[in-house]
């Protein structure tokens, strides 16, 4: 560790350089490998993450553009060294090229992380950019963005990823849409219990058992018809039932794309 330490970074990536126009893609790989964790040692997380970037495509020019772990594992500490940087955008692009490489090597696990992650870093860049497009720090260098310039659109496609955050994380997280399935449930149990019902002739308040009971046989549209809803609660049984209608299948693919690869 104190040999890594004691070599300049810039040199390292100098030298991949001169590897990469040589045309020796692995060595040029190992090279820039060393060169990113240097620079991260330092703190240089803006030229690390290019470093471990550089590394992933040398070792994709190697390998023909066949997909193996070292190319993914290069890209995901390239875009995590991004998301240090600041640049969102740049991590979220190297967090796909890491999901995809995962996947062509059936690492499904890591796949869904870095799809996940590539989402999320794209939520959170659009979000900075509506509300502070100061804060963006761009690392790969290209033409530079008017903040101006289509705002609807990225308030549109924010408000899309964050409703997809928190329901079902993006396809990743199944576990976020049974608990909002149980908050549906639970919270309109609650506002059950200042209504009034019907069974047969008995119009009755409900405790909050028999609350509870309704709210889950209506948010899974099964409707026994054993009690009816009278008053304001109509609204909330119609809402609750458009609900269940929508989060069910929602859980069921969820779970499918989760625990189907496995």
């Amino acid at each position: 560790m104190s040999l890594i330490k004691e070599k300049d970074p810039r040199i390292s990536e100098k030298e991949a350089y001169g590897l990469l126009v040589q045309g020796r893609y692995e060595d040029a790989f190992h090279a820039f490998r060393e060169a990113g964790d240097l620079f991260k040692e330092e703190g240089n997380h803006k030229q690390s993450s290019l470093c471990y970037s550089s590394a992933a495509s040398c070792w994709a020019l190697r390998q023909g553009e066949k997909a193996l772990s070292n190319s993914a594992t290069s890209y995901e500490a390239a875009a995590a060294e991004a998301q240090k940087a600041g640049d969102f955008e740049y991590a979220s692009l190297l967090y796909r090229y890491a999901a995809i490489n995962y996947e062509k090597d059936m690492e499904f696990l890591k796949f869904s992380e870095c799809f996940f992650l590539s989402k999320e870093c794209m939520r959170r860049h659009l979000m900075f950019s509506i509300f502070n497009p100061h804060k963006i720090h761009n690392i790969s260098i290209g033409k530079e963005e008017k903040w101006t310039h289509g705002i609807v659109k990225r308030i549109y496609h924010w408000l899309g990823l964050t409703f997809s955050f928190f329901l079902w994380g993006y396809g990743e997280r199944p576990v976020r849409t049974f608990i909002c399935a149980i908050f549906v449930i639970f919270g309109a149990a609650f506002l059950y219990t200042f209504g009034r019902f019907s069974s047969g002739s008995l119009v009755f308040k409900p405790d909050f058992l028999k609350a509870l009971y309704f709210s889950t046989i209506t948010f899974t549209t099964v409707g026994y018809g054993d009690i009816t809803p009278i008053g304001f609660t109509k609204g909330i049984a119609m809402i609750e039932a458009f609900g269940g209608i929508f989060v069910g299948p929602i859980l069921i693919v969820s779970l499918s794309r989760k625990f189907l690869r496995v």
